[in-house]
């Protein structure tokens, strides 16, 4: 320890901030823990360890801090300590099956995990890098509560339907700039892993922080600045059906400059002809420490992708298959440009000024022609963080984003205004967070399409009020029970809008609750959460049969409603000797309900009282990871229960997709000098199977790479 003391006062000028060394509980030192340091109303800062288990934070000024730290399978307690505190800090680690980590999204403030109450999943790069994920929807699997569904191989159309919610009902932010398309849908396959710092996706409507579109849940990616890493990487793999991986980047900080990019390209052959997909990724992160603890930051991502469409080929039991289609081909390019402002001002405000500029560009070729979709977003964004008491925070703001969305020769667009105040208040075991949004939407005029036969509709305004309310309770130690109500929106998308008659269409809403209770079990080394949940759809859109006229008068209405509600267990396992294990179960119950006015009338295609489509009724999932020396090895599996889907050819007619289960193996050997050789072996019992009816998986799959890093120490 003496050593790491030492390493720690030659390696740091005597004017930087609070210091000191990580340890677990036999005395040995940590590298690579992460330590946590949060200030209210100041954002959390996150730092690495050097080998010697040392860190050092910059100068956080006065008051108090709440320090915590966490590596792989350890985790800490929280400790609060003068945030100029000159003494060495001597965090110590132990055994933990659930590892405490800092949480934004759920609360719209920086939380260690353990005082949030809403339902949420955290992943970070240490967890991403031991399941060799290419894609961020890859550990989304073993999360409860959460269906993935992707359209065949890699670079399929992917969704996810979190708690029954639809595909179009997931927010989904990088850097905190909506991504999502005007409308709501998002395609998970352009969301990579090697770009996140953290990722977290919360369960639940966040409409109340949020606003339009967190209507199911809200996924938030959090890249890597360069003021908290100094690390470069590089990695190449390669594998069956044509797959070709290459990654690099890194970046550190430069005085008071933090520069973090990072590239990335992904290409697969496919499994048939026209079945090829490329991915692109690049970005940049920069940011700037003023004096006072204020901060600048500016963030660039783009994407470019393409991918050929040859049809579904695969289970056909109506015999429709006619053939694969080899020029049906689908090319997208997306950017996103975010800044920001963070400053204090004086010991008790926080000010946060944002703003971003999204675009994406899609052209689709088929043989029917040529199409294409323009879409454009801006967004600016003023919140303001009040420390009222020492543990009672207030965030208030406003909100402006502005939406362009473009088909044919006349654009439809609107702007959306969100005003929010939210409160996180903690009185020893108990942990309140409230909130309120009031949300305006303002629809330009919409033109009439010339392939739909109506009238120009004039603008509109719309006004709703989200509430939410969560909570949390520390009953014993090893006990928390937690709840959370929430409502959310989502706007109609351009289609919707245009091939309409009705001119008074209504966003979707939904309204939540959840209760649950986490168990620890032989000192933290084992925890499960079991949460209940319920949520009920209304106003969904939906085109009416010519039998259903009596209901409105329009061609398209707010008529639908659906429900889901279910229970979902999460199982975390510290078994000792380097091996982690977590499982997850979902039972979920969804059901279609009759349209308003009606007792027995649906939307076209279905039944009253049925399944709604891909979303299975019993669905599990395990992990497993195991580290001994130089040597990592982690194996999972995912099983997915009976669901209803739409013939590939006809989506008038339904079907069952049958059960499937996938299992995966993979593992990691350091080399040394920061190399270490890869091999990932996916869906290894080489099962078939199709997440999307129509659209096989791919079977036995392999790939093998090596991947260097370098850390500075």
């Amino acid at each position: 320890m003496r050593y790491a003391y030492l390493l720690l006062f030659l390696g740091a000028p005597l004017w930087a901030g609070l210091h000191g060394v990580v340890q677990d509980s036999t005395g040995a030192v940590v590298p690579r823990a992460r330590i946590h340091l949060l200030k209210p109303p100041r954002s959390a800062v996150t730092v690495v360890s050097d080998t010697a288990g040392a860190f050092r934070f910059p100068d956080a000024g006065p008051g108090l801090c709440t320090v915590f730290a966490s590596a792989p399978g350890l985790s800490g307690d929280k400790t609060e300590v003068p945030c100029d505190r000159s003494e060495p800090l001597d965090l110590v680690l132990r055994p933990s099956a659930l590892v405490e980590t800092v949480v934004v999204t759920a609360e719209r403030t920086d939380l260690p995990s353990s005082a949030v109450a809403s339902s949420v999943s955290v992943v970070g790069p240490e967890d991403l890098s031991a399941m060799q994920a290419i894609h961020l929807f890859e550990a989304f699997r073993y999360f409860s509560g959460v269906e993935v569904n992707q359209t065949g191989r890699r670079g399929g159309v992917t969704a996810l339907f979190v708690r029954g919610a639809e595909s179009k009902y997931n927010l989904v932010t990088i850097d905190g700039v909506a991504v999502n398309d005007f409308g709501g849908a998002y395609n998970f396959t352009s969301l990579p892993a090697e770009e996140a710092e953290r990722v977290e996706l919360v369960r639940g409507p966040q409409s109340a922080l949020y606003g339009s579109y967190a209507i199911g849940s809200a996924v938030h990616l959090v890249t890597a600045s360069g003021l908290d890493r100094h690390d470069f990487f590089a990695s190449a793999e390669g594998g069956n059906f044509g797959t070709r991986r290459f990654t690099a980047g890194g970046g550190g900080r430069v005085k008071s400059l933090g520069i973090y990019a990072g590239v990335s390209r992904l290409e697969a052959d496919g499994m048939t002809a026209n079945d090829d997909s490329r991915i692109d990724n690049a970005h940049l992160k920069a940011d700037y420490e003023l004096p006072r603890r204020q901060r600048l930051q500016y963030s660039f991502l783009v994407n470019s992708n393409e991918s050929g469409n040859p049809g579904p080929f695969g289970s056909d039991p109506l015999h429709l298959y006619r053939g694969l289609d080899l020029l049906t081909r689908t090319r997208e390019a997306y950017d996103i440009h975010a800044f920001r402002y963070d400053g204090e001002l004086g010991s008790r405000v926080r000010e946060r000024l944002s703003g971003a500029v999204y675009s994406d560009r899609l052209d689709f070729e088929s043989p029917f022609g040529p199409a294409f979709s323009r879409q454009s977003r801006q967004m600016a964004n003023s919140e303001t963080s009040v420390v009222l008491a020492r543990h009672d925070l207030l965030v208030f703001g406003m909100e402006w984003q502005g939406e362009r969305f473009r088909f044919g020769p006349e654009p439809v667009s609107r702007n959306i205004y969100g005003w929010f105040a939210e409160n996180h208040f903690e009185r020893g075991k108990f942990f309140l967070n409230t909130g309120v949004r009031a949300e305006q939407l303002r629809l330009d005029p919409v033109p009439a399409p010339a392939f739909f036969p109506r009238v120009p509709f004039p603008p509109s305004t719309r006004t709703q009020v989200h509430p939410k309310l969560s909570a949390a309770y520390l009953a014993l130690p090893s006990t928390r029970l937690h709840g959370s109500f929430g409502t959310g929106l989502r706007p109609p998308n351009g289609f919707e809008l245009a091939f309409t008659s009705n001119p008074a269409l209504k966003p979707e809403r939904t309204i939540s609750f959840d209760a649950g209770i986490e168990q620890s079990f032989f000192d933290r080394r084992a925890a499960v959460d079991v949460t209940w949940f319920y949520s009920r759809f209304r106003d969904q859109i939906v085109t009416l049969s010519p039998a259903q006229a009596s209901l409105s008068r329009w061609s398209s209405d707010n008529l639908a409603n659906s429900e889901a509600k279910g229970v979902e267990v999460s199982l975390h396992l510290r078994l000792g000797h380097g091996l982690r294990f977590r499982g997850a179960y979902t039972y979920l119950d969804t059901e279609i309900l009759s349209l308003d006015g009606s007792s027995d009338a649906v939307q076209r295609s279905f039944r009253l009282g049925q399944q709604l489509l891909r979303r299975p009724r019993h669905a599990g999932s395990y992990l497993a990871i195991w580290q001994r020396g130089r040597l990592l090895v982690e194996s999972g599996a995912v099983l997915r229960g009976r669901t209803l889907d739409v013939e590939p050819n006809f989506a008038s007619v339904q079907l069952l997709n049958p059960f499937y289960a996938t299992f995966d193996a993979g593992a990691q050997l350091d080399l040394g000098r920061g190399v270490a050789m890869t091999a990932k072996l996916r869906n290894l019992l080489d099962r078939t199977y199709e997440e999307s009816l129509g659209f096989p998986a791919l079977g036995r799959n392999f790939t093998v790479g090596l991947k260097w890093r370098w850390n500075r120490e």
